[in-house]
């Protein structure tokens, strides 16, 4: 169970496409969990008529704290030689890692977990570790809450119906708190994403293992004939549901959690299913599952900063799959194991010891293994500590940062405008409202925040088509007068493309909202998008440039088209970088920008295309002169949005609606 559940979370982060929703084996382990840890306590209470609750943690403790520990070590080790930019976020996440409070961590800091599989740059190595905070809160609340429910409840129905409705509850908090935009905060959320533990300990009180073990050949069949449907659940849903699926949320994770019950069930028994999950291949794997997921994502984010961006292939999946897996052999062999067999003093006394001996020379031959092991080992914790206490650096440019960093202020600038003009037009329309209309007078009319478009009011752009762009690209370069755009109409919301641009952008189109944040992904910007549109401050013309920092699809182009509502036209700015989602990215965009009615295409990626030179080295942020080309072909999109306006003969940069 654990090997297979492993295995599909592996090759979901490598990028399999036939395992889309291979994230569903975490579920796996989560169902696998609450019915171990459960059935282990349950049988305790029923022998000896106590929970040893100290005895618990501490064995919890003692399993998982020491491979922890050297995966800390050694990832914080190599990340501070390989991407020493990431001092400050790393040092956060480490100590979210040491408290077991990764999961809140992330989103609180808005670390989406699905966007971050796309990032163009190395994801952060440590963010995998918001499955194990999860568990481990389970593992500290859990084995409270099931005393209570064995004190509280007199026979198994009665507690195994009050963990069905824990586990309900959890599922109807992830329903009412999802958000279309963005689904970490409820996948990473501990109350909105324990109900497969709970289906687990549910499963645990309802078929504890020493049953399980002794049911007659009848029931066996029952429980295999549960473990193949389990298994071909679990095989549709790692198949058929993606991140961005709302149906997942909790849909899919229940069915998950369901098909892994039944497989658990199955696997404990005695029958077929029991025979094929005991093989050995898959219990080896299964021993040394947990040192897997906890190596594997930082090989697979370090991995991608030495071999930079581009496409990965195969072999570059299985070298980091080999390497993932010796890394846990090593930490099973040499400190998992010792440490869960004698202890971990007794297993430090032996370290000494092998060190002392090979100090000492026997003869005229030397140990060296254990000299040299603990030279790596003074090594990797004296580089982590530099790294964790050292400034953070950066490989950018420093004339890219300065850049960044003006945009980053023009972006807060323009939003707090927004927002003190919202404020003081409600202050107005309220004083209006207050001084009553009088005799004769003209009631006020209803206010509208300035820049924000009011639907019964706003014009319509006609919804024919725009005229076929010609194939040139001089417009970039030509001096053709573009139509001026007022700024307080246009709402722009990007990545740091966006932001390297937006000193420009501000220029071109005086007043324009500004909303752009580095390694912001297309899930993280529908969320922006939604919370405007609650708040009525979008403005008559969307601006959206989104597909540097992961893959964009129709389906999230469609939310996006619905969000803004009917009276907004819509300008989708597409990309340009060596990201191996460049090509899907642009090809739906493009798509939506011809088959959707109030839609134009800002075409990036042909206006700079022939220009490279107007880029930083990183092949995808624009030097002051590129940022000019951004801002120019983003007011040509618009330019065709606009009522009465034919569309500018700008080449192939602009896509009207069709």
């Amino acid at each position: 169970m654990r090997a297979l559940a492993v295995l599909a979370v592996m090759g979901f982060h490598e990028g399999a496409s036939e395992l889309s929703g291979g994230f569903l084996g975490v579920d796996v382990f989560f169902v696998l969990s609450g019915f171990l840890i459960t059935d282990l306590l349950a049988t305790q209470y029923d022998r000896v008529g106590r929970l040893n609750l100290k005895d618990f943690w501490s064995r919890r403790a003692r399993r998982l704290l020491p491979a922890l520990a050297l995966m800390l070590i050694v990832v914080t080790a190599a990340a501070t030689v390989i991407e020493p930019g990431q001092g400050t976020s790393l040092r956060l996440a480490l100590l979210a890692a040491v408290t077991y409070t990764s999961n809140w961590y992330q989103i609180l800091h808005h670390v989406s977990y699905f966007a971050a599989l796309g990032l163009f740059t190395a994801p952060p190595p440590l963010d995998h570790l918001w499955s194990l905070a999860i568990e481990e809160q389970f593992y500290l609340i859990w084995p409270v809450l099931l005393w209570l429910l064995i004190l509280r409840l007199n026979g198994r129905r009665a507690r195994v119906t009050a963990t069905l409705i824990l586990a309900a509850l959890s599922a109807l908090a992830m329903a009412l708190e999802y958000s279309p935009g963005d689904p970490s905060l409820v996948y990473y959320g501990t109350d909105t994403h324990a109900s497969a533990l709970l289906i687990g300990a549910a499963l645990a009180l309802a078929l504890p293992l020493a049953t399980v073990a002794s049911l007659p050949t009848a029931q066996v069949r029952r429980l295999d004939a549960a473990g193949v449907v389990g298994l071909v659940l679990l095989a549709w849903a790692a198949g058929h549901f993606s991140g961005d699926d709302r149906a997942v949320y909790p849909f899919g994770l229940i069915v998950a959690a369901v098909g892994a019950a039944g497989l658990v069930a199955a696997a404990a028994g005695t029958g077929v299913i029991a025979a094929m999950t005991s093989l050995s291949p898959l219990r080896w794997v299964g021993i040394r599952s947990y040192g897997i997921y906890l190596w594997h994502w930082p090989v697979i984010a370090l991995a991608g900063a030495l071999t930079g961006p581009g496409p990965t292939s195969p072999w570059l999946w299985l070298i980091e799959a080999g390497v993932s897996v010796a890394l846990a052999c090593a930490s099973w062999e040499f400190v998992e194991r010792p440490i869960l067999r004698d202890g971990f003093l007794a297993t430090c006394s032996r370290w000494r010891v092998a060190l002392d001996e090979s100090l000492r020379p026997v003869g005229a031959r030397r140990r060296v293994g254990p000299v040299l092991l603990a030279a790596a080992t003074l090594v990797a914790v004296a580089v982590a500590g530099y790294g964790v206490a050292r400034p953070p650096g950066s490989a950018a440019p420093s004339g890219l940062l300065r850049q960044v960093a003006e945009g980053q202020r023009i972006s807060a600038a323009s939003q707090a405008s927004a927002q003190a003009s919202a404020q003081a037009s409600a202050q107005a329309s309220a004083q209006a409202s207050s001084q009553g209309t009088g005799a004769g007078a003209v009631p006020a009319s209803p206010s509208v925040s300035p820049g924000s478009v009011s639907p019964a009011s706003a014009s319509r752009a006609p919804a024919s088509a725009s005229p076929a762009p010609a194939p040139a690209s001089a417009c970039l370069i030509a001096t053709a007068k573009l139509p001026k755009v007022s700024g307080r109409q246009v709402t722009a919301i990007g990545d740091s493309v966006m932001v390297a641009s937006a000193a420009a952008l501000d220029a071109a189109v005086p007043g324009i909202y500004i909303n752009a944040e580095v390694g912001r992904a297309m899930v993280n910007g529908l969320a922006v998008i939604q919370s405007l549109a609650a708040r009525h401050e979008l403005r008559r013309y969307v601006v959206v440039g989104l597909g540097t920092n992961g893959p964009v699809s129709a389906a999230q182009i469609r939310q996006l088209r619905r969000l803004i509502g009917p009276n907004r036209d819509l300008v989708l700015i597409n990309t340009f970088g060596p990201m191996p989602w460049e090509s899907s990215v642009n090809t739906v965009l493009d798509a939506a920008a011809r088959h959707m009615a109030h839609v134009s295409l800002a075409d990036w990626h042909a206006a700079i295309a022939g220009r490279t030179s107007l880029l930083w080295p990183d092949r995808i942020h624009p030097q002051p002169a590129g940022a000019k080309v951004y801002a120019r072909i983003v007011l040509a999109a618009i330019a065709v949005l606009l009522p009465h306006v034919a569309a500018p003969s700008c080449g192939s940069q602009v896509s009207g609606p069709r």
